[in-house]
């Protein structure tokens, strides 16, 4: 499987401005490359130069264009198997006309009337595709920054987002964080008893349950 972590769905930029992409795959059989799709057109690519059941890395993607784009995200593992595409959405230029289906992204307000944003920064803990035992319990912590315009005070947790549950109600409290400020957040989560690779997927929600900000995902392998 394959993630865009790296820019948020709905992200704006300019025709001739650089998009880095931050892209993270994991495959049983080892990732070999990744590659971005737009219009079922092969854009970019990047091979993996040390096959492995992981694979994190950056592609820069320069659109000429300005319009809503689909930007799609495939991994191949080292018997030629593709993954299902991780699709965002770019906005490029110019608002779109109005006749254009909205982008499919909610901007959530927080104190004051600022636009609640997070960041992932890094994984402080279980590097992606780390082996833990069927069954056991281990803590995933995600650095993540503040990139509101506002603090986030109290009533703010990370909850269970999509893909794989591994936690008992899949939603952990964070510390208040000041606007730019970094903070680590970790959940306590339990491996699934079967073997396999896994993924379980999170995102930051506000005090009123609404989610925001990117996805931050832990992926492991269950020997």
């Amino acid at each position: 499987m394959v993630a865009i972590v790296t820019p948020p769905d709905g992200a704006r930029y300019e025709p001739g401005e650089t998009i880095p992409l931050t892209i993270a795959a994991v495959a049983s059989r080892n990732v070999i490359r990744v590659e971005i799709m737009l219009d079922e057109q092969i854009v970019a690519t990047q091979p993996n130069p040390e096959p492995s059941l992981t694979f994190s890395t950056r592609i820069e993607y320069t659109p000429r264009a300005q319009g809503r784009l689909q930007l799609r995200a495939v991994a191949v593992d080292a018997t030629g198997i593709a993954s299902e595409p991780y699709t965002i959405t770019l906005v490029i230029g110019e608002e779109p006309p109005a006749s254009l289906p909205p982008i499919e992204t909610t901007l959530v307000a927080g104190p004051g009337g600022c636009i609640l944003t997070a960041a992932f920064v890094e994984d402080v803990s279980i590097p992606d595709g780390t082996p833990i035992a069927a069954g056991a319990t281990f803590t995933k912590t995600w650095r993540m920054r503040n990139t509101s315009g506002c603090d986030w005070g109290e009533g703010y947790t990370i909850a269970f987002f999509s893909d794989t549950p591994m936690h008992p109600t899949g939603s952990e409290p964070i510390r208040p964080t000041p606007s730019n400020g970094v903070v680590d957040i970790s959940v306590p989560l339990t491996a699934p008893t079967q073997p396999g690779v896994y993924t379980t997927t999170w995102r930051l929600k506000d005090p009123s349950g609404q989610f925001f900000g990117n996805r931050v995902f832990a992926v492991i392998r269950v020997p």
